[in-house]
């Protein structure tokens, strides 16, 4: 069986190929580096946050507006986390040779999901089961 990049099909939607894959490698570096950037802003805002609590005192409604602001920030540190996770396992499969194959079953991922969905590893249903949704 060839790995998608070098004429595999990748099901009913379409064929993957090597000017494919290279667009898609470029549009994955681009949003590698785009969360890395919404990361850096996060972690500056947590460190400005740190030293604003350190430097100055708060009466509790400040305070509490920033406790609100940090869990934000943690939880979408979390989010950006994840998905940079995601789109580093992607440009590794990019590199294997195996894009555009589902890691959980070994079925091609559809083209037009590839294009919606450039990191995806999953196909839908894979990714259905994986997150218990009918």
């Amino acid at each position: 069986m060839n790995a998608p990049g070098h004429g595999e099909s990748a099901g009913s939607s379409g064929r993957i190929d090597e000017p494919f894959v290279a667009r898609q490698k470029a549009r994955l570096e681009e949003m590698r580096a785009t969360l890395l950037a919404e990361l850096d802003d996060v972690n500056e805002d947590e460190r400005e946050w740190r030293e604003d609590v350190q430097e100055t005192r708060h009466d509790p409604d400040d305070l509490g507006s920033n406790l609100l602001a940090r869990e934000l920030d943690v939880a979408l540190e979390k989010q950006l986390g994840q998905r940079l996770e995601l789109v580093e396992r992607t440009l590794e499969k990019v590199e294997e040779g195996s894009y555009g194959l589902c890691d959980a079953t070994g079925e091609p991922i559809p083209k037009g999901r590839l294009e919606a969905v450039p990191e995806a590893i999953y196909t839908l249903e894979a990714q259905r089961r994986r997150e218990g949704t009918p």
